[in-house]
């Protein structure tokens, strides 16, 4: 697993393949968060999700941060 690290992000575990993302949820008080996500053709998406602690993408996809949404 590699980590990935951003300003103001929490700590993020992302699988091999940055399909799959897991952080704590409760080092961030957001509700929601954003996330970073590179499409298959290259461009970089944000997304909001639910602050659960964990995220998941399409096939082809890959998460590239995980910030917490203002």
């Amino acid at each position: 697993l590699r980590t990935a690290a951003m300003p103001d992000a929490p700590p993020v575990r992302l699988s091999e393949e940055g399909r799959t993302a897991t952080w704590n949820p409760a080092l961030t008080r957001a509700s929601q968060v954003v996330l970073r996500v590179r499409g298959a053709g290259g461009a970089l998406e944000e997304r909001r999700s639910v602050n659960s602690g964990r995220a998941r993408v399409r096939e082809g996809e890959a998460i590239e941060g995980v910030v917490p949404a203002e």
